[in-house]
C-alpha cells in the first residue's frame, strides 16, 4: 500500500539542517536535527540534503512521497527563482539555486525563502505573533535580520533585501552604547513601519539587556508597538517553513 505523501520542511544553516515532515494540514510528524558537512558545491549540496529526505521516507514507511518542499535558507532568497542571492552559509553556497536542485533529485512542488522571513512566517503562525498581521520580526542570532509582514504577507522589497540591517552593532555581548545604537536603528524601523508588534529573537541576555532599552526608544519616537520575545527560538524558521509548504502543495494540486 502506498502511504500519503507529507509537506517536507528544511531549515539549514552553515552547518546544521533541521527536517520537519508534516501532514497534509501541517501538523508535525517527524522532526531530526543533524550537522552540516563540507558542502562545496550546489550538487554535493542537493546529494547530501536530497538524502537526508529519501532516509526519513524510507523510515516512515513504504512509498512515502513529497506532497510539497519548502526550505527555509541563510541569508537573503529570491523567493520566484528560490535562489540564495546573498549567502550566509557556507563558502560554496553563493547563487545556489536551492529550488532548482531539490527539484533535480525530487519530483514534487519546491518554494525557498530567507530564513529571518520563514521564522517571522513562523512566530505569526504558532508563536509570539500569531493572529497578528502586522509585525517586525528582529533576529539577532547570528547576522542581525529583520523580516516585516504587512497585512499578513511578508515584505521582500525591490531586491529582497528588505529587511536587512547593515548598521546594526555586533551585540556578542555588545556594549552599553552599541545596545542603545541597535535600540536607535530598531525604533526608526518601527517610526516608519508602524507594527502593531515587534519580536525580538535573540539570545536570553540579548533580550534582557536589549528589550528594555528598546522599549524606551519605541516610546520616545513611536509608541503604540508592543514589544515582545520570540516564543518558537531556533524552531521558528522550520515550522515557517512547514508554512510555506502547505501553501506550495496547495498551489501544486490547483496546477493541471
Amino acid at each position: 500500500m502506498t502511504a500519503d505523501p507529507m509537506l517536507v520542511a528544511l531549515d539549514f544553516t552553515a552547518d546544521t539542517l533541521r527536517l520537519l515532515l508534516a501532514e497534509p494540514d501541517g501538523s508535525p510528524a517527524l522532526t531530526e536535527r543533524w550537522p552540516l558537512p563540507e558542502l562545496p558545491d550546489e550538487e554535493t549540496w542537493a546529494w547530501e540534503v536530497g538524502g537526508r529526505i529519501a532516509t526519513l521516507f524510507a523510515r516512515e514507511g513504504h512509498g512515502r512521497s513529497a506532497l510539497g518542499i519548502a526550505v527555509a535558507a541563510p541569508g537573503e532568497v529570491e523567493p520566484v527563482s528560490g535562489r540564495l542571492v546573498r549567502n550566509a552559509g557556507q563558502p560554496g553556497w553563493e547563487g545556489l539555486a536551492v529550488a532548482d536542485a531539490l527539484r533535480r533529485h525530487i519530483d514534487a512542488p519546491v518554494a525557498c525563502e530567507s530564513r529571518t522571513i520563514a521564522a517571522l512566517l513562523g512566530e505569526a503562525w504558532q508563536g509570539a505573533a500569531a493572529g497578528v498581521r502586522d509585525v517586525l520580526y528582529v533576529s539577532l542570532r547570528d547576522v542581525p535580520s529583520a523580516a516585516v509582514l504587512v497585512g499578513g504577507r511578508p515584505l521582500r522589497g525591490a531586491h529582497s533585501t528588505a529587511g536587512a540591517l547593515p548598521v546594526m552593532p555586533d551585540l556578542h555581548p555588545g556594549t552599553d552604547d552599541e545596545l542603545e545604537t541597535a535600540a536607535g536603528v530598531l525604533a526608526d524601523a518601527v517610526a516608519l513601519l508602524d507594527p502593531e508588534l515587534v519580536v525580538i529573537d535573540a539570545e536570553p541576555e540579548q533580550v534582557r539587556r536589549l528589550a528594555p532599552l528598546l522599549r524606551q526608544a519605541i516610546d520616545a519616537i513611536a509608541p503604540g508597538p508592543e514589544v515582545v520575545t520570540g516564543k518558537l527560538g531556533e524552531e521558528a524558521a522550520v515550522l515557517g517553513a512547514v508554512r510555506i509548504a502547505v501553501s506550495v502543495a496547495f498551489e501544486g494540486r490547483r496546477r493541471p
